[in-house]
């Protein structure tokens, strides 16, 4: 009964146009006021405040800070010149750009959107003024941003360890290989299609003399992932140890090496990323008393008996719940559904053979393309308001990365090693 009040207030709310959080509250109140569970109201808001109490629950802004700082001082147009030196000279040159760049930027910025938003202000009209569709550059930038929740640092790695009680530190070296993955099958899909299209024109070649200055200048922030999980892995700092590090290491190299970064730019950082984290931390602390009733009411074994009624076989049963993740991400945002689920379909996947790392990183693939699919992509939001194009034009041209993406799944689930070897060398699992 109480389960039954949770999920219809939910849907309701979610129909009716209210946002998540309000979504998730309102449901929780419903369903300790009308269902036989006997709470009082100041649980509700220990709840609340034992939602947020976590210490790796701040890194996530001090990443955000520190990846706002490396972009506002100058990092993406350093890395965009260090990409097209590598990749402008082949078919699609600046498509391929458009992926390398989103792939480091991503172990930067720890976020999808923000990884989205700072290479589509500068791709997406450089790629328009080659030759390429706005809606095909927007539908690359979209899909490549989704790079920012797999290679580390990521902020969904770590809500996800937080709520599964999963070394982050392994998440983190989990999602190296896949986000390599993922970068090749967007790179494979954008050079095919330019190919196919006739797309875009070969970049002229820079002078050595300006690529190795670039290069220079790239380098404290292609050395910034390799600081972190080097910081991590080596037992020198924990996971929000290392985020506070790497935004004294994002000031140094904006203020001493790139020397574009002003107070007026750092005051501008603070605000996006007390912005972006006031999203996070609030969905998270709402989530928790909503995700307590799910586990007193034994919602996770109610789905694990009902999948094991439906006798598909261990392989059946991942088939089922990534088909599920797929489905749920194109409603629902990629935190409020990786709290709602992680905690119910993780022991599932354990079951059905799938080691715990690698159903972190199957299980953050998998929501993340809902980033860039309608209705509630994010991604796809992002790049339409700036590509000035149709929500409608992206979508079309997304469909082969929504392929490409499918592909790596199913690579994630037949081959562990892809996800699980790494950590086991550094003995992170």
């Amino acid at each position: 009964m109480t389960i039954l009040i949770l999920f219809l207030a939910f849907a309701v709310c979610l129909l009716g146009g209210l946002p998540i959080l309000w979504a998730m509250g309102i449901s929780t109140i419903a369903a300790l006021a009308f269902g036989p569970l006997s709470m009082p109201p100041a649980w509700l808001a220990q709840q609340i405040l034992r939602g947020a109490d976590s210490i790796y629950l701040a890194s996530i802004p001090l990443f955000l800070f520190s990846g706002e700082l490396m972009n506002r001082g100058g990092l993406t147009r350093r890395l965009i010149a260090v990409a097209e030196f590598v990749f402008g000279r082949l078919t699609g040159g600046l498509g391929l750009v458009n992926v390398a760049t989103a792939f480091v930027y991503g172990g930067i910025s720890g976020s999808a959107t923000a990884d989205t938003s700072a290479v589509a202000k500068l791709m997406i009209p450089a790629m328009a003024s080659r030759g390429y569709p706005a809606s095909h550059a927007a539908a690359i930038t979209a899909a490549s941003g989704t790079l920012g929740i797999i290679v580390p640092p990521s902020v969904v790695f770590i809500l996800y360890g937080v709520l599964t009680n999963t070394s982050i530190g392994g998440l983190f070296l989990a999602g190296v290989i896949p986000g390599v993955l993922i970068a090749l099958a967007f790179m494979v899909t954008t050079w095919f299609i330019a190919k196919r299209r006739g797309y875009g024109e070969t970049l002229p070649p820079p002078s050595t003399g300006q690529f190795l200055r670039d290069l220079v200048m790239a380098l404290p922030a292609l050395f910034m992932p390799v600081f972190i999980l080097g910081t991590i892995l080596s037992g020198l700092a924990t996971t929000t140890e290392a985020a506070a590090f790497s935004v004294v290491y994002a000031l140094a190299a904006g203020s001493l090496v790139y020397r574009e970064l002003t107070f007026a730019e750092i005051g501008k950082a603070m605000v996006e990323t007390i912005s972006g984290t006031g999203a996070v931390m609030l969905i998270v602390a709402v989530a928790t008393p909503f995700a307590w009733i799910l586990t007193v009411e034994q919602a996770p074994q109610a789905a694990s008996l009902l999948i094991h009624h439906a006798d598909a076989g261990p392989l059946g049963t991942v088939a089922l719940v990534v088909l599920f993740l797929l489905f749920i991400g194109t409603w629902l945002d990629l935190g409020p559904a990786m709290i709602v689920l992680a905690p119910i379909l993780t022991p599932i996947l354990r079951e059905a053979g799938l080691a715990p790392l690698q159903i972190g990183v199957l299980f953050t693939v998998a929501l993340g393309v809902g980033l860039y699919t309608p209705p509630v992509g994010t991604n796809l939001f992002v790049v339409c308001n700036i590509g000035r194009v149709s929500i409608g034009a992206v979508t079309r041209e997304l469909v082969p990365f929504w392929i490409a993406s499918l592909v790596v799944i199913v690579l994630l689930v037949l081959f562990p090693g892809l996800s699980e070897w790494l950590p086991g060398l550094y003995g992170s699992r």
